[in-house]
């Protein structure tokens, strides 16, 4: 049997027949005539069937065409599939279109995909951690430079200043980092579609597969201790390094668009351009895009909400017809009409007339949004419409098309559900966010402020659109035929937007050279004035793209032109990868959404900023507020729990045993911890009381006093106490205070805010804990930012060096052991402090560091976090897990209420719950376990009740202090 050729028409004896048949009736001539024309009618035919479809510039590539069997074929590739287009003749001539679709990924290819995705979302996260390290070492960098760590503690203003100006190039720069970051994930999973080529996907197989590949084969064949951890590094590197490239690509992409859009659509030679160079002409071309961009930066503007239905479609200003709207109020009317305070500030006489910094635009000039210069609007019909899409589907829905009338039209039932829909997701979104603010306890005002805020900005203006858009689909429905022969009738809500002024070319430019100065020279100068090079090389590598991205934007001078469309210079791939960049970078949701995030940080850490110098006056115990009374009993116990097996740490006397019959060494640790916060008054009070008897442990406070002068660390925050004890020589135990000023909560976040989002990216990413042997190294890259003022002033540093100074001899040789305690941020420098130095450290509630192990100076052994150091950590709380737990600890039942969600971080509590699980062992009971944290009043073993008791210890507290309060 013959094989069908390209054309469908089988080759060999039917073909040959046909030939002789022609040579036996015509002549030659009139032979090879023939067949020519019938060449020329197969060309032409072709190139018919080769034109007559067309992809959008949104599909990444033109349909093909190919003929088989007797029918014509168009293939149209997606990024999982393919949908084809086949052709028939019917009996009666007419034409049949029968729509395919061809899945032509396999799973293994889809799975190979999921790698890359996964591995790309881990870089993704580690790009925000990145970010967020930038700006807080910042922020930090601000209050070491102002001298807030020097004796003289005053601000100063010019580094407040620089810092404050960096801000916008930071927010800018890392936004759109994210932004491009967010693509890169998404160009990955569909397979590197923006820019592929050969050359593209040998890269993404040597970056995603080939190269991990043969770095776990080596590893493993060298017998390496951790192949999966070399592994998974060399990928993330990789991994990095493609990104940096797609990042150039879609960088140098955007520039080149809109350099190249300036010089054919906007750029008008002088008379001589050929005799200037093309230098000069690509310096007028550049200065015209810089203009454009600030143009339409700073225009005043005017937005305008249309319902229209079919039919209402004029044309615009522009002399083009736009789809569903009008651009002259004559010719429709807008639903809405909305001009910003600042537009209308750039519309008034001083700014036009006399400052002459702005033109009134009469009539007002149209501006394009990028979902009308990619011009491809969401069609809904009876088919596609589902509840979860009108549920989930956000502002969309308001640009979406809406088949009214026909046999594809919505049922009015639809259409009643859809708003429904708007309505309720909107009423259920709000009542979501009020009962977590009251199962939080906020108060009433909070759950009042929300509701009156949410009805006036969400919910009102939901319910007037879905009923103005329910109106309308009813009127269309009235007005005409809805026969099933009836092609369908579509109805759209849009915004325009409209340029009512104009800045002159003149302000731009100022704009431009303040900007430059003031918002990047500046700063970058005083980066380098006090060595901050690690940030000052950072904001040098954002500000440079900033400027490309902000002044030479693609964007822009396509909302001063209109459609992609129109531009039939570019080809088909141009089109597509200018459209991604544009919609999917430049314009993307998500670079607005981390832009939000950043400014959120910056004026937490802002705040956190001013907040320390306001207190730095408050650093030492003698300078705080006072604290809430310590009130003790010790005519009531605790018996220990000997029904169960919980805590079996309840006695740590390994090394030395605290003094006291039947000492609890947990809790003994937990107290003095505890007493890290306290004046020295209180302290002695309260170690009498707790060991029962004057001078059985003693704080040292001459000894640190004098330490913290000779070692030149007095302006450090950092505070410590220690505690030795006079009937075992040579042992002594340091308490290091945890977060209590503003200041403190800014080295948490030094410390511990690289471990803590990595650990939050690992939950976040799927399979994450395969990520898990790299992280420490993550962390460690990250914290190189950290300028050497910065290091210079961590705590741990503090800590470290005074253990290791008393061990080696300070002050006589006096102590030969120390013990390291704290809770909170005292446990987490604890355990830092025990790592470096091998000193045996007990935490409550400490935030962990193993996987900050290799990012703090010097780093830490992991052996000597796994033998050295103990942290206590009750359930539910979230801060004491930060950092990664060693191997030796204990977890604890909290019984605070689960709607208090860092009260299962307090300290007392700990202490609390030790003395009633461990029980109180000789030890006194505090009045505070049962009043404020709700456990079972103690065993009584005296005459007094528990309330007696506890109102005579604050009557003695009273008398010693003066007040509830110790000062």
């Amino acid at each position: 049997m013959a094989e069908p050729t390209a054309s469908g028409v089988p080759a060999g004896d039917g073909a040959a027949a046909t030939d002789a048949e022609m040579e036996t009736s015509l002549p030659v001539d009139d032979v090879s005539s023939a067949i020519d024309d019938i060449t020329l009618e197969r060309k032409a035919l072709k190139n018919a069937d080769d034109t007559s479809y067309s992809s959008h510039f949104t599909v990444r590539i033109q349909p093909s065409t190919v003929h088989f069997r007797g029918s014509t074929l168009r293939v149209v590739d997606t990024d999982d599939d393919q949908i084809i287009l086949e052709e028939n003749e019917t009996n009666d001539g007419k034409i049949k279109t029968l729509i395919k679709r061809n899945s032509v990924g396999t799973h293994a290819q889809k799975a190979l995909r999921l790698g890359y995705t996964l591995i790309t979302l881990l870089f993704l996260g580690f790009l925000f951690v990145f970010c967020f390290q930038v700006l807080l070492f910042l922020m930090i960098a601000l209050p070491v430079d102002s001298g807030y760590s020097k004796e003289s503690r005053q601000v100063d203003s010019f580094s407040v200043i620089s810092t404050l100006l960096s801000f916008p190039v930071m927010l800018h720069g890392m936004s759109s980092l994210m932004a491009m970051g967010s693509a890169f994930v998404a160009d990955t999973y569909k397979g590197g579609v923006l820019f592929r080529s050969t050359l593209v996907e040998i890269g993404y197989m040597l970056v995603f597969l080939i190269v991990p590949c043969l770095t776990f084969i080596i590893t493993m064949m060298t017998k390496s201790d951790e192949p999966w951890r070399d592994t998974a590094g060399v990928w993330a590197c990789m991994v990095t390094i493609a990104f940096c490239i797609w990042a150039l690509a879609v960088t140098y992409r955007q520039a080149y668009a809109c350099y190249w859009l300036v010089e054919k659509k906007f750029y008008t030679p002088t008379e001589g351009e050929g005799e200037i160079g093309k230098w000069a002409k690509r310096f007028e071309i550049g200065k015209q895009a810089l203009l454009i961009s600030q143009s339409a930066r700073y225009a005043g503007t005017r937005k305008k909400r249309y319902h229209v239905a079919e039919g209402d479609t004029v044309a615009n200003s522009n002399g083009d017809n736009s789809v569903g709207f009008s651009s002259s109020p004559d010719d429709y009317k807008p639903a809405e009409t909305t001009t910003s305070l600042y537009s209308r500030l750039t519309a008034l006489p001083s700014c036009s007339r006399h400052l002459k910094m702005f033109d009134v635009l009469d009539p007002p000039k149209r501006s394009y949004k990028p979902e009308e210069v990619v011009d491809t609007p969401s069609i809904m019909t009876k088919n596609n419409w589902t509840m979860q899409k009108m549920w989930c589907s956000g502002n969309i829905r308001q640009n979406s098309m809406i088949i009214a009338r026909g046999p594809s039209a919505l049922s009015p039932d639809q259409i009643k559900l859809s708003v429904l829909c708007t309505i309720l997701s909107a009423v259920l979104s709000v009542l979501t966010l009020v009962g977590i603010l009251v199962w939080m306890n906020t108060g009433a005002g909070s759950y009042i402020i929300v509701a009156i805020l949410s009805m006036i900005y969400c919910i009102v203006p939901l319910a007037k659109n879905s009923r103005e858009m329910h109106q309308m689909y009813l009127t269309v429905r009235e007005d005409a035929n809805t026969s099933e022969e009836d092609t369908g009738a579509s109805l759209i809500q849009v915004w325009e937007t409209v340029r009512i002024t104009q800045p002159k070319p003149w302000y731009c430019y100022a704009r431009v050279v303040t900007e430059f100065f003031f918002l990047f020279l500046w700063p970058f100068a005083v980066m380098l004035v006090k060595r901050n090079y690690p940030v000052a090389l950072i904001f040098l590598c954002l500000g440079s793209f900033t400027f490309i991205w902000r002044y030479f934007d693609a964007a822009t001078v396509l909302a001063e032109y209109g459609p992609i469309a129109k531009i039939n210079e570019l080809t088909h791939l141009q089109k597509y990868r200018t459209s991604e960049i544009v919609e999917g970078i430049v314009n993307n949701n998500g670079r607005r959404f981390w832009s939000y995030t950043f400014v959120f940080f910056f004026l937490a850490i802002l705040f956190l900023f001013f907040s320390a110098q306001e207190s730095s006056e408050e650093v030492r115990p003698a300078e705080r507020a006072a604290r809430p009374p310590i009130l003790m009993v010790d005519d009531f116990y605790y018996p220990p729990q000997q029904d169960t097996l919980s805590y079996p740490t309840c006695e740590l006397n390994k090394g030395f045993t605290f003094p006291g019959v039947g000492s609890s060494s947990l809790g003994d640790y937990g107290f003095l911890s505890a007493m890290a916060y306290e004046t020295s008054n209180v302290t002695k009070y309260s170690l009498e009381k707790w060991f029962g008897g004057v001078d059985v442990m003693v704080d040292e406070e001459e000894f640190v006093a004098d330490y913290r002068v000779d070692s030149g660390t007095t302006n450090n925050p950092v505070y410590f106490k220690l505690f030795s004890i006079p009937s075992i020589p040579g042992y002594a135990v340091m308490a290091i205070r945890g977060s209590e000023t503003a200041f403190d909560w800014l080295v948490n976040m030094q410390l511990w805010s690289a471990a803590g989002l990595a650990q939050v990216v690992k939950w976040l990413t799927p399979f994450g804990w395969v990520w898990h042997p790299i992280l420490p190294d993550l962390v460690n890259w990250v914290s190189y930012i950290q300028s050497p003022s910065i290091r210079n002033v961590a705590y741990y540093r503090v800590t470290t060096q005074f253990v290791n100074d008393v061990l080696a001899g300070y002050g006589g040789s006096k102590f030969s052991n120390l013990f390291v305690t704290g809770a909170s941020l005292g446990g987490g420098l604890a355990i830092i402090t025990g790592g470096q130095t091998e000193a045996f450290a007990v935490a409550i509630s400490g935030l962990g560091a193993t996987l900050s192990h290799m990012a703090v100076d010097p780093p830490i052994d992991l052996d000597h976090l796994n033998t050295h150091t103990f942290n206590f950590i009750p359930d539910r709380d979230y801060i004491a897990r930060i950092g990664g737990r060693g191997r030796l600890y204990q977890n604890a039942q909290c019984i605070a209420p689960k709607n208090n969600l860092f009260g299962c971080h307090s300290m007392w509590r700990s202490v609390c719950e030790i003395s009633y699980r461990c029980g109180s062992n000789g030890r006194p009971v505090f009045c505070r376990c049962v009043k404020n944290f709700g456990y079972p009043v103690p065993t009584q073993n005296g005459t007094r009740t528990f309330e007696e008791a506890c109102e005579d210890a604050e009557t003695e507290w009273i008398e010693l202090f003066g007040d509830r309060n110790a000062n």
